[in-house]
């Protein structure tokens, strides 16, 4: 095993560490992505962050795609940033407070003052000079206290719950034993499952916080005329092999060890200390990865029985599976096999470790296999539940 005095990350200008050294290529709208995509394909060392929103966002979906814009620059992986604007009144404005939060070099470009064509040539200029900056920075040690590592499960089946969602939680409570944050979320998966979380709270305003955030969304959905609990679990969880919403948030909050939970996030929301955090939010894949990356994390453990082949364009995913199938059908979107907790006497700490030892290889410099195949789904406005 790597010795945790062995890690090594990129430490940036705000004085926190990164275990990628990207530099960010973010279209605050639809209408300036392709020059975004452009500007991103012609440098090297840069990601871009697609979406298809930043126009006529209003109420709760326009503050979630505010902050998820704003805090994917602050994530520690982020080492400088180049913002590719439509027009200038919004394009000042995210400026402006980014560079209030972040000590990072953060550059812009305008679409509507060139068009796109002379836009692309001044970006691409600006993110050379970016991506040469970065390509300077040098790995440097780091301490297990830096590290924030944010939690999801997709594509559950009867495996989750019984290997690689405990596996994932010891793998967390190693993480938060050492002084590092860890971060859960998905609150439709926790429906059925809230007493039993909310019994881990630091104190009673968080468990009410807890409790709020499922009545809330059961609420929401209830007001739309939708049942939580007659759609949850899906058509896939279903074939799996799970029958109800409890016994599948029985399982799912398994993923999140046994520490104190600290606090209550909002979407994209960044804890403010360390330990646990749950976080409220849609269950949604590629809304959830990007809610994590915006809240900090500097990789994810994602626990799957089925096999799910998302990514993000900042922090790298780490698949767990339990169900040997799953590894055989698709290997391309699996990077650590537990399924010996099922099929062979693995032990759920034998399990947690191996877990453990290839997050370090990761933080380290290893790819994911999302990486690998550049899994980069980015989705800062979510579409359900």
């Amino acid at each position: 095993m790597i010795p945790m005095k062995d890690i090594k990350g990129y430490w940036n200008d705000d004085g926190k560490v990164g275990i990628r050294n990207s530099v960010a290529i973010l279209p605050l709208s639809v209408f300036s992505g392709v020059a975004a995509l452009n500007i991103s394909n012609a440098v090297e060392g840069t990601v871009p962050l697609l979406h298809p929103h930043g126009r006529a966002e209003i109420g709760l979906n326009r503050e979630r795609f505010h902050r998820n814009l704003v805090n994917q620059v602050l994530n520690p992986n982020v080492q400088s940033a180049l913002l590719v604007g439509y027009e200038h009144k919004t394009t000042e404005k995210y400026l402006a407070e980014i560079r209030s939060k972040t000590k990072k070099r953060i550059e812009s470009v305008v679409v509507l003052d060139k068009g796109t064509i002379e836009s692309v040539a001044a970006g691409t200029k600006l993110a050379m000079d970016l991506s040469s900056a970065a390509s300077e920075v040098t790995r440097e040690p780091m301490s297990p206290a830096d590290l924030c590592i944010g939690i999801k499960c997709g594509s559950t089946d009867g495996t989750s719950g019984i290997a690689s969602n405990p596996a994932v939680g010891a793998a967390v409570d190693r993480v938060v034993s050492l002084g590092g944050t860890a971060i859960f979320s998905e609150t439709t998966e926790i429906m059925g499952a809230e007493d039993v979380l909310s019994k881990r709270a630091l104190n009673s305003e968080v468990a009410a916080k807890i409790m709020n955030a499922v009545k809330s969304n059961e609420e929401y959905a209830l007001n739309l005329g939708v049942d939580l609990m007659g759609v949850n679990p899906v058509p896939d969880n279903i074939e799996g092999g799970i029958s109800t919403i409890e016994e599948k948030s029985l399982g799912a909050i398994l993923k999140s060890g046994t520490s104190v939970i600290q606090d209550v996030l909002p979407f994209g929301g960044i804890p403010n200390g360390k330990g646990l955090y749950f976080m409220d939010s849609p269950s949604a894949a590629q809304e959830v990865l990007t809610a994590l990356t915006s809240a900090g994390s500097q990789l994810i453990l994602f626990s799957t029985g089925l096999g799910n082949p998302s990514g993000t364009p900042i922090s790298p995913v780490i698949k767990v599976t339990g169900n040997r199938y799953t590894v055989k059908r698709i290997p391309e979107h699996i990077d650590v096999d537990v399924s010996g907790m099922i099929f062979e006497d693995m032990q759920r700490s034998e399990a947690g470790d191996k877990i453990y030892e290839f997050m370090l290889k990761v933080i380290n410099g290893k790819r994911t296999k999302a990486e690998i195949l550049k899994h980069r789904e980015f989705s800062p406005v979510p579409v359900g539940l």
